[in-house]
């Protein structure tokens, strides 16, 4: 599938051909699935367990983008504040300049917890446990939240971690939240 064939989604060109110049002229065969039989950018909750390097980073960040778009709110998790950088610091590049609103909340990073307590963003970049401790303090959060990426999801079967996130995702399925885990 070429990805020129996302404009049929709601995409705008400009997100398409920033695509396009970024990741690939045509999808990888797990990120068509996603798009075509499993209704990506539709309603439902999805779960991605596939190989490293098949695309399910792109997968997350395709709905996300979509998502956020619509100026509905959406929380990517993720296990470790690198990763976290990592994605805030894509996500602001590449985003910003399209209106939307990327903030970051890590035990390094809490120059936004402000604004991710009062719901102020398009995109929430979150490790695990700081969005188990805000939706402590503040659980009517999560009915404003359309869209979940649980990224890394290999984090569940952790001794030490894994019980604090499975709790979380449950929390979230059992919202009104879409959840895509990757």
């Amino acid at each position: 599938m070429k990805i020129l064939e996302l404009l049929r989604y709601d995409l705008p060109a400009e997100i398409i051909r920033l695509w396009q110049e970024q990741e690939s002229e045509t999808l990888l065969p797990l990120q068509e699935l996603a798009v075509k039989r499993h209704k990506l950018f539709g309603e439902g909750n999805l779960l991605f367990q596939a190989p490293t390097s098949s695309g399910k980073t792109f997968i997350g960040e395709m709905a996300a983008i979509q998502t956020a778009l619509r100026r509905k709110k959406v929380v990517y998790l993720v296990p470790l504040k690198a990763l976290a950088e990592e994605k805030y610091l894509d996500f602001k590049e590449k985003y910003v300049p399209y209106g939307l609103e990327v903030i970051i909340s890590t035990r390094d990073h809490r120059e936004f917890d402000e604004r991710l307590e009062e719901g102020r963003f398009s995109i929430a970049v979150v490790v695990y446990e700081k969005l188990a401790q805000l939706l402590v303090r503040r659980p009517e959060r999560l009915q404003e939240i359309e869209l979940v990426i649980a990224d890394e999801l290999e984090l569940l079967s952790d001794p030490e971690r894994g019980a604090l996130v499975e709790l979380l995702l449950t929390h979230i399925l059992q919202s009104s939240c879409r959840l895509i885990g990757l």
